[in-house]
């Protein structure tokens, strides 16, 4: 871990002066959110007019902004700093974040002073999290938020639970699965707290660029989606699918070129859907409070798995369930010699940079999917049986609220 932390240090400061020339993500966010403040937020999807801004902070051509328009709401304040000041601040915040997300996840490890430090280490050690801190990307937001309604749901507030998460939205294709597999898990209250937080998000978003904003953006969502617009994304802007940790990009490394886009398309829709209707059985069944952290750590590492458009900062959110579920296999006392050598063979591949970096350089990260998945089943396998009942947090087993829904 402490090596995985100096590489994840020295890997950020190598590309310091890429940073400062805006070659990341930031300039995307920083930009829109300055044609927000002069009032221009009715172009955000006019890509002419995107650039223009965007040309302020760097000469590097940027993809087209894809996020509902009511995150930069968040950004706004960050225009009011030169663009580089404004980086800082926001990584200073992802930091923060971070922190928040090991003290909201505490209770779920066993108790004693050495394990919070330790927790720090685990996501400090977790490259994706740095990468996403050196791209200048929202996903930290989004974990603090996953995390933040996972802490309020465990505690019996499942209506302000789903409106939390609601306000991720700006990474729909990872909130609105999560929110799936919570309404074929049956919880209603969780679902029911997330349309007022989906309306609210709506509103804001309208409010900023209108009627006739807002259908620019469906109309870009649309165009994007389609095999054509794919091919055209990853042409001109890198958009590799190879490049996600996901069972598309998997398919995208794995697949020869021969194989026909229907053939694709239909693998690819089976497996979604497939393991989003599993990961909702297995939210359905819990009945304790510790079914229910493997339950959400589960369904939070299939969702991201299975996820249509997420890269490696997005990889971030796994830092979630490997705190959540990780410590629950480690504290049993039932761990035969091969399911220790699984444990730590997969959690090294989870920590190990070097192979990220790989990957990520031959735009064969859907290879990770493997471990990934592999790691999602062994934790779904350990809750199953009498492997809880090897708990060594002596934490007791309480029907948590929603049982009663």
């Amino acid at each position: 871990m402490i090596l995985m932390l100096i590489a994840n240090v020295s890997v950020f400061f190598v590309l310091w002066k890429g940073i400062r020339e805006g070659r990341n993500d930031f300039p995307i966010f920083y930009s829109n959110a300055q044609m927000v403040r002069e009032g221009q937020a009715s172009h955000l999807y006019d890509f002419d007019a995107e650039n223009k801004f965007i040309r302020r902070v760097t000469d590097v051509p940027r993809v087209p902004n894809n996020h509902v328009p009511y995150e930069l709401l968040i950004f706004l304040p960050f225009t009011f700093l030169r663009f580089f000041p404004a980086y800082e601040l926001w990584t200073g915040l992802g930091f923060g974040m971070l922190a928040g997300v090991v003290l909201l996840t505490r209770n779920c490890r066993s108790k004693g002073r050495s394990r919070l430090p330790f927790a720090f280490l685990t996501v400090l050690a977790f490259f994706p999290a740095w990468y996403c801190l050196l791209m200048g990307h929202d996903s930290i937001l989004l974990l603090f938020l996953f995390t933040l309604s996972f802490w309020l749901w465990k505690r019996g507030n499942d209506d302000l639970a789903g409106f939390i998460l609601a306000l991720g939205l700006f990474r729909p294709q990872l909130v609105l699965p999560f929110v799936l597999v919570a309404f074929l898990g049956g919880k209603w209250r969780f679902v029911r707290g997330f349309i007022p937080g989906a309306l609210l998000v709506v509103a804001l978003s309208t409010w900023l660029v209108g009627l006739h904003g807002m259908a620019d953006y469906v109309r870009l969502l649309v165009s994007q989606g389609t095999e054509t617009s794919a091919k055209a994304l990853a042409a001109q802007w890198t958009v590799r699918p190879g490049r996600m940790a996901t069972w598309r990009g998997f398919l995208s490394v794995c697949l020869p070129d021969s194989v026909p886009p229907s053939l694709r398309g239909f693998l690819l829709l089976f497996g979604t859907f497939a393991a989003l209707i599993w990961a909702g059985k297995k939210m359905r069944s819990v009945k304790t409070s510790l079914e229910f952290d493997l339950g959400f750590a589960i369904a939070v590492a299939t969702v991201l798995l299975v996820s249509f458009h997420s890269f490696l900062h997005d990889f971030s959110l796994m830092i979630l369930p490997i705190l959540i579920a990780g410590p629950i296999v480690a504290s049993s006392a039932r761990v035969s010699t091969s399911k220790a050598y699984l444990v730590v063979t997969l959690g090294f591949l989870f920590f190990l940079t070097p192979l990220y970096l790989a990957l990520l350089w031959t735009s064969n990260l859907g290879l990770f999917f493997l471990p990934a998945i592999g790691s999602v089943w062994f934790f779904s396998r350990w809750g199953s049986g009498k492997q809880l009942e090897a708990d060594l947090d002596q934490r007791v087993q309480e029907p948590i609220s929603f049982q009663a829904v």
